[in-house]
């Protein structure tokens, strides 16, 4: 239709044109013969390109030749008409190049600006340009993601309400000094309250172009750098807190090695165990050198790892008992099977006990014992350490497993780097297991570890590929009188069984044709985090190309399920509209109260047909 309109739409002008010269003749006849069609040649170029000009200057002849020249009414010419109409093709040819080129460069500006646009929209920084005054007159639209408004927002915005009273005079300053020289640069650091009222690391690169012509504005390149910045923090705390670490050892080694030497004359029965409280201060250096290897492994990814099929529950009783012969203040109440046969390194697993069951002791030194369970679960070994000791409140929870962190970095009470839990983890992951804690603040903590096993139990699966699919760890169901999907997931979930179980659930959604789905996770336990991302940038998308419209989502208790649950839905998941509830008759009320398109639609459609 497009393509005709480049024709059809010139061709009407030129009709037109010629049959108001013929109207009107005593104005615009046979003493203007070439009157108003060169505007029709120019309209022709800029709509339809230079080739239909061309065409419409060749058409645009005949009727001037016959209505127009005399002798009128015929195509016989004058010598004189040869000159005219040599000039008028050069003068619309000059027309149809000019305006060929025009349109040349209104596309290259137009590829230009597309080019800006995408690279501004797309880019992870916030660009934002200010006049003289400081007047934002243009913001990219990453300033939603950077602080929560829209540019149109933001623009409005005075500097004040934005900046952080204790940065706002270091931020003004540097802008007036910035605009004092041209073409100068800065790279400024500020505290900025986004829109929700949270403050937040911001970090501008600053350039004077005042001057700089098409231009002519204060750049600002913003990114959000609070990630980093708290990283920096907790990298300092953590050299200061190695730094004392490795310096009590050492000062501790010295102090015996040098009592030893003085009770070598005097008292010689002294020196076993001078030397052995050394020995103990070398083991403890030893430990925090192989953690700082480790990190430093784990960077590269070069964390050696040696896997071979051995005994968990042996490797967990040696565990125990290596600890109950240093450990004479707690009771270790062990509760194991008597063999789990496991493929894995059991040099690096030890590791990962060993720091859990050290971290049970010290952070209990009130308590007089620690509980040790392992069960199998379907395919699946759970190792649980629990104490009675100082806990964890529900804020630091989220972060404990994270490299560096400490829940407080100013105290020394506790001994360690805050690496332990992390290289656990690490470990853990490349078992292909998962980690996570249970804990209230001065009633203990339970740090738990789920690894899959050799010897695996089959899987019992039934489903008709239609209307239902049941497995060990989901149930999923057609509701037919309610027309949606119900999903009901069990135990303890890995990537793999959480991809697999949406998987089957899009299959189902498919076939079912449903818009709803009613997911329960109140049975979950443990962390399935590393489902997550895949959750939000793949399968979500699917389930909306698939028709789901409302998704309710009924929480797990466990902490750890509900940060992974959140974090599936940290992007956009374009219409899909997902609420989280903590009872089951929250979540029916709601999906009932709600209607889809196709409810709508069909609702509209019983209003319209009074027979129905």
């Amino acid at each position: 239709m497009q393509k005709s309109l480049k024709i059809i739409l010139p061709l009407i002008l030129l009709l037109a044109t010629t049959w108001f010269k013929l109207q009107f003749p005593q104005i615009l006849g046979s003493a203007t013969p070439f009157l108003l069609y060169t505007a029709v040649i120019v309209f022709s170029t800029v709509y339809s390109g230079w080739i239909i000009g061309i065409l419409m200057v060749a058409l645009s002849l005949l009727p001037i030749i016959y209505y127009f020249l005399p002798p009128e009414n015929s195509f016989v010419l004058q010598p004189q008409h040869y000159i005219q109409i040599f000039f008028y093709i050069i003068q619309d040819g000059i027309v149809i190049a000019m305006s060929y080129a025009l349109q040349k460069a209104r596309k290259k500006n137009a590829l230009v600006e597309n080019r800006f646009k995408v690279l501004t929209e797309k880019a992870a920084d916030l660009l934002v340009l200010r006049d003289v005054n400081n007047k934002a007159f243009y913001v990219s639209p990453k300033v939603e993601t950077v602080y929560g408004y829209s540019p149109e927002e933001y623009a409005d915005m005075a500097i004040e309400k934005m900046v952080s009273p204790d940065y706002l005079q270091y931020f003004l300053q540097n802008l007036k000094e910035i605009k004092e020289v041209p073409n100068s640069h800065r790279i400024v650091r500020i505290q900025a309250y986004r829109k929700d009222g949270e403050i937040r690391w911001m970090e501008g690169d600053v350039y004077n172009f005042l001057e700089q012509p098409g231009i002519n504005a204060i750049v600002s390149y913003i990114k959000d750098i609070t990630d980093r910045v708290n990283l920096e923090r907790q990298k300092d705390d953590f050299i200061g807190i190695a730094s004392h670490e490795l310096k009590t050892p050492l000062a501790n080694i010295k102090g015996f090695v040098s009592l030893a030497e003085k009770s070598a004359q005097d008292k010689p029965e002294n020196i076993k165990s001078f030397l052995g409280k050394a020995q103990h201060n070398i083991i403890r250096l030893q430990r925090i050198v192989n953690d700082l290897l480790d990190i430093s492994k784990i960077n590269t990814g070069q964390l050696p790892y040696s896997l071979e099929v051995f005994n968990f529950s042996e490797l967990l009783q040696d565990t125990v008992k290596s600890l109950r012969m240093h450990q004479k203040k707690h009771e270790f109440i062990l509760s194991a099977p008597e063999k789990v046969m496991m493929n894995g390194d059991r040099y690096r697993l030890e590791q990962v006990l060993i720091n859990l069951l050290e971290n049970a002791v010290k952070y209990s030194p009130e308590a007089d014992k620690v509980l040790v369970s392992a069960e199998l679960s379907n395919n699946y070994l759970i190792v649980s350490i629990r104490d009675f000791g100082i806990g964890i409140s529900e804020e630091h929870v989220s972060k404990i497993f994270n490299r560096f962190y400490r829940v407080d970095n100013t105290s020394t009470k506790y001994q360690g780097l805050g690496l332990g839990l992390f290289i656990a983890s690490e470990i853990l992951k490349k078992h292909n297991g998962s980690f996570w804690l249970d804990s209230k603040l001065g009633e203990g903590s339970t740090f738990s570890f789920l690894l899959p096993y050799e010897l695996e139990a089959k899987t019992n699966t039934y489903t008709d590929n239609q209307t239902y699919f049941r497995t060990d760890y989901i149930d999923i169901a057609y509701n037919k009188e309610q027309n949606w999907l119900e999903a009901d997931w069990i135990g303890y979930q890995t990537k793999q069984t959480v991809q697999e179980g949406c998987m089957h659930m899009l299959d189902l959604v498919k076939s079912t044709r449903v818009e709803k789905v009613l997911n329960n996770n109140s049975k979950v336990k443990g962390n399935w985090s590393e489902a997550s991302d895949w959750g939000s940038t793949f399968w979500f998308p699917l389930m909306q190309e698939a028709g789901i419209e409302y998704f309710a989502w009924i929480q797990s208790p466990d902490i750890f399920s509900q940060l992974s649950a959140l974090k599936s839905i940290e992007m956009k998941n374009g219409k899909i509209n997902i609420h989280f509830f903590e009872e089951m008759s929250a979540a029916v009320e709601w999906l009932e109260g709600v209607k889809s398109e196709a409810e709508i639609s069909q609702s509209k459609m019983i209003r319209d047909d009074g027979s129905q």
